[in-house]
Parts: structure tokens; C-alpha cells; sequence
């Protein structure tokens, strides 16, 4: 898993921390310890008058004091590796990790023409996809289960094979235009037996309005071209 990680956030998280990474703490506090250990026996019996002798007794009694409760504090409150490998993934700026479905027809009435469905929030035809989890083994199985479910084909009938992942840098139109990181991890499908359902040009699946479109029809259309250029070049060039 790659990270997208602000330098400036990275860098304000382990000043933010340092006091408390590693061993320096406890063994700073230790140091005081032992200084207040070593000032008070020393004070008490030194020739010194009765003013010199309490001051040096009240030093040592605040080193000791101090470096009981710095190690306390440092010994409980350690930041170790599980809370600053948590702190940095948190920092992550990539938007999504989305796994796309390139589900081609093999038929004869709609030759090179891939599955796609109509995203109402974004009024544009996506591919069938799905937030991407580990392993991949667990992926490819909610991958047939979300094909299954959304789409009405039994997960028996579902080929999937996994092509490659790949990284995309794009303005978000939902975001108002802010650029925004995704990883894809492209898988190509195949349907044994294709749903009678599905044996039309545009069709409808439960609440889903499907349709069968070539790459060409994607990339020549100005709206899907300017959202989903970065996927459909992706199917287009290793799955096509």
C-alpha cells in the first residue's frame, strides 16, 4: 500500500511526539533521579551552614521528585511504533482505493462494449466498482458478491481476473475541483451464461440503469471524458 503523505503534516506529527518516542524520556527522568538521590545525602552532611545545606536539600528533592514523575509520565504515555505507524496512515491523502470491473460483452449484437451503469450523484456512466479490501483474495470474493447483488448474475457465472493497479491524480468534480488521489485496481470479468435481462442496449438491473458502451463512445462523449478519462484510459489499455 502506497501512502500519499503532506511533508509539513508528516514532519508537525513527530515534532509533536518527540518528547515521548523512544527511550530519551525514561532515561532522562532516571538521570534526574539519580541527581536528587545524589544532592540530598550530599547536602545533609556537608559542613555547609544551615541555608546552603537546605537549598541544596530542596534541589535534590526537586530533581528527585521531578524525575519520579517524568518517568511515570514517559514509562505510561510512551509513543511507540503501533500509534506513529496509526498517526501516519491517518495522514494518508489518497481519496479512494476502488477496485474496477471491465466487463466486456462477447456477444455479437454489442461487440466491444463494456457493462456500465448510470451514478445519479454524478450523472455519469461509471464501470461496476467497489471499494477495493485486503487481501486479495477477500477482494475478489465481495467483487462476485457485489456483481451478484447489483447486477443480478450468479456468482457461479462470474470470471474475474485481476489485471493491475495503477495511481490517478485528478481534479474531483464533487470535491469543487480540488485535485484528489486515487488507487484502481483493475480486474477484467466475464459472464458464462449473460442474463436475459441483459440483452438490450440500455437496460435496467433492480434500481441500477445499465447500458453497454464501446471505449470510443466514452472518450467521445465531453462529460464522461472529463470525469473518468483516467479509468477508462486504464481498461482501454490493459483490459481492452
Amino acid at each position: 500500500m502506497v501512502l500519499r503523505i503532506d511533508e509539513a503534516e508528516l514532519q508537525a506529527k513527530l515534532f509533536e511526539h518527540k518528547e515521548l518516542i523512544g527511550l530519551g524520556p525514561v532515561s532522562n527522568g532516571i538521570v534526574n533521579i539519580v541527581a536528587g538521590i545524589f544532592y540530598i545525602p550530599t547536602a545533609l552532611t556537608s559542613f555547609l551552614d544551615f541555608w546552603p545545606r537546605t537549598l541544596f536539600t530542596l534541589v535534590g528533592l526537586f530533581f528527585l521528585i521531578f524525575g519520579i514523575v517524568t518517568t511515570i509520565y514517559a514509562a505510561t504515555r510512551r509513543y511507540d511504533a503501533k500509534q506513529l505507524y496509526e498517526d501516519i496512515t491517518a495522514m494518508d491523502r489518497t481519496e479512494r482505493r476502488s477496485s474496477i470491473i471491465a466487463l466486456k460483452n462477447t456477444g455479437e449484437e454489442f461487440p466491444n462494449r463494456f457493462l456500465v451503469y448510470l451514478d445519479r450523484g454524478w450523472n455519469c456512466v461509471f464501470f461496476p466498482n467497489h471499494k477495493t479490501i485486503e487481501p486479495a483474495s477477500e477482494n475478489a470474493r465481495q467483487l462476485r458478491q457485489y456483481l451478484s447483488s447489483e447486477f443480478g448474475v450468479p456468482e457461479e457465472d462470474i470470471d474475474l481476473e485481476y489485471v493491475r493497479n495503477d495511481e490517478s491524480k485528478k481534479a474531483s468534480t464533487e470535491h469543487g475541483g480540488e485535485i484528489r488521489y486515487y488507487i484502481y485496481s483493475l480486474y477484467k470479468a466475464t459472464v458464462k451464461h449473460i442474463p436475459a435481462s441483459w440483452q438490450a442496449d440500455q437496460f435496467q438491473v433492480g434500481a441500477k440503469e445499465c447500458r453497454w458502451m464501446s471505449l470510443d463512445d466514452m472518450l467521445a462523449d465531453p462529460h464522461i471524458n472529463q470525469i473518468n478519462h483516467d479509468v477508462i484510459a486504464l481498461v482501454r489499455d490493459y483490459a481492452s
